[in-house]
């Protein structure tokens, strides 16, 4: 038996430009994954999937690469989305997290164990409100930039 390599950690990479953004989208709706899969690919990002919260941790823990945004269903049938996106960025703590949510009120969520969420997008969304949604919060964690490229 080979020993088990620890995964990265992705603390804060620098960011490759040539390589596109991988994306952990966990949710219990086969038709949601199969159709975010699709949308976010079509607009440049890697896509892996779970449908509860225990493949999940069994997925991050196989993934080799880095993950840059964790995609997060409120509601799994087999725990509350922050508990599990609080034991997934254990792991990998560089991962951007956007939750989701099919409830029409986002208030109830907050005040149920959210409040710290600084994105939420909810289903139906389409694929540019989901892209933009997760790019905001892939440049929001990965910090400010330095501008090198600026002219003298």
């Amino acid at each position: 038996m080979q020993p088990r390599l620890p995964a990265p950690t992705d603390v804060h990479p620098a960011r490759d430009p040539t390589r596109r953004p991988t994306v952990f989208f966990v949710d219990d709706e086969v038709g949601i994954r199969h159709i975010a899969n699709r949308l976010l690919r079509k607009r440049g990002f890697d896509v892996i999937t779970a449908a509860s919260g225990s493949e999940a941790e069994k997925v991050i823990e196989a993934h080799e690469g880095p993950i840059d945004a964790l995609l997060m269903d409120i509601n799994l049938p087999d725990g509350w989305g922050s508990l599990v996106a609080q034991r997934l960025t254990s792991s990998r703590p560089g991962m951007a997290v956007v939750y989701t949510t099919g409830m029409a009120e986002i208030d109830p969520i907050l005040s149920g164990g959210l409040a710290g969420a600084q994105f939420v997008i909810r289903k139906p969304f389409t694929g540019d409100q989901l892209a933009d949604t997760l790019t905001r919060a892939i440049e929001a964690k990965a910090g400010p930039r330095s501008h090198c490229d600026e002219a003298s």
